[in-house]
């Protein structure tokens, strides 16, 4: 086969069952996975050129609860009946690393925290190889408008003017992110994602409290803190943001104090 003329972006979505993500994370030793769905776009013609969706059914998986049902439509008789199971998984799995190899980048929103981990767990648990690859992460790496705030798959969908029909649905998911990030620049994507992380600490004392001056100052000052995405580090009691250490070599600027955290 001759080689792909136009860079190829293998957009990667999974559905699971995870025992405590909201506030724990993923945890590898009991989450597991239950949907895959992966689409090759073309970049160049903004177009799919390969896809797979399946559902999967891992034997020592957790039960479906109702909140999962309600809000991405699987439940047990679904798994069921269209599931594939055993050594079966080990088959899709390699379906999808012939995908992942084709890529120039994998891509997902969220990826680093929630897709990345549970494939490869998912990878190493049927003994199939696990491609090396690029990761693109649609939270982290592209630069939206200041316009769009929210970083949800559902609000970046109204904010570029389409509603996705089949929400938490992992091939759905994958299209409508791929449809979002086309709008910008790959290149500008791949400089953020592989560049060295640095961590960034905000100036934010606390005031005098019997100070209405200095209160307000400080408010003002949080406020502007927490809208750049900021988070709170209960643990030395900082405000601290990790990003591209690229963004602080072309000039980056808040309109509070920082400081990079020196490791």
């Amino acid at each position: 086969m001759t080689q792909y003329p136009n860079p190829l972006v293998l957009g990667l979505d999974l559905e699971g069952i995870n025992r405590d993500l909201i506030y724990e994370g993923v945890d590898v030793n009991t989450d597991r996975v239950m949907e895959i769905g992966a689409v090759l776009w073309d970049w160049t013609k903004k177009q799919p050129v390969s896809i797979l969706s399946e559902i999967i059914d891992e034997v020592d998986r957790l039960p479906i609860n109702e909140e999962l049902t309600e809000l991405t439509g699987l439940d047990e008789e679904i798994l069921k009946h269209w599931a594939f199971r055993g050594e079966d998984i080990a088959i899709i799995l390699k379906k999808l690393a012939l995908l992942m190899n084709k890529a120039d980048y994998i891509m997902a929103h969220n990826g680093i925290g929630y897709d990345r981990p549970m494939l490869k767990a998912l990878f190493e648990r049927h003994g199939v190889e696990y491609p090396d690859a690029i990761w693109l992460d649609t939270l982290t790496d592209v630069e939206f408008p200041k316009r769009i705030t929210g970083r949800s798959l559902a609000l970046l969908e109204h904010a570029h003017g389409f509603i996705n029909p089949f929400p938490h649905r992992a091939v759905t998911d994958v299209l409508s992110m791929l449809k979002i990030a086309s709008n910008y620049s790959l290149t500008r994507m791949s400089k953020l994602a592989t560049s060295p992380t640095v961590k960034i600490v905000a100036e934010l004392s606390a005031p005098n409290w019997r100070n209405k001056e200095e209160v307000d100052v400080f408010n003002r000052t949080k406020n502007k803190v927490a809208k750049a995405r900021f988070k709170w580090n209960p643990g030395n009691k900082t405000w601290v943001k990790e990003m591209p250490k690229i963004l602080v070599d072309e000039g980056l600027q808040f309109d509070f104090g920082w400081y990079i955290l020196e490791s």
